[in-house]
């Protein structure tokens, strides 16, 4: 993420921000970005990401280890940043379980990130002026 310029950032229709659970919240390297976003890019006051769509997924060591919460923590920035917020994959994004029992990231959880992307991808054409098939 230390590469993402603003001209990365601005020029994005959709972005999809996506962080391993530490304590039930992003990593700090990922709220860095999100603080990067007005510090160093100067998204704030002018909204700059306005009408973007954002999406989250996590990644956690366990079963209810608070991937829930991380991708809502991700999303509440997006929103504070009035981006416009879509799920896929699950309630609040896609997610993966990545250690005890896991053998790494399943069929299920693949399928659901990609049905997450595509629905970024849908939404995103939608907002855009187009049709989503």
């Amino acid at each position: 993420m230390g590469h993402v310029t603003a001209e990365d950032l601005f020029s994005a229709d959709a972005v999809i921000v996506g962080s391993p659970v530490y304590w039930s919240n992003m990593s700090g390297e990922v709220k860095t970005f999100f603080d990067n976003w007005q510090f160093k890019f100067g998204v704030f006051p002018e909204y700059k990401m306005k009408d973007k769509v954002g999406a989250a997924f996590a990644t956690g060591g366990q079963v209810s280890s608070g991937k829930e919460v991380t991708m809502l923590t991700i999303l509440a920035a997006m929103l504070g940043n009035q981006m416009i917020v879509v799920s896929g994959g699950g309630a609040f994004g896609a997610s993966a379980t990545t250690e005890g029992d896991s053998l790494g990231i399943n069929d299920q959880e693949l399928s659901d990130a990609k049905a997450l992307g595509q629905r970024v991808a849908d939404v995103t054409k939608l907002i855009r002026g187009g049709s989503a098939q």
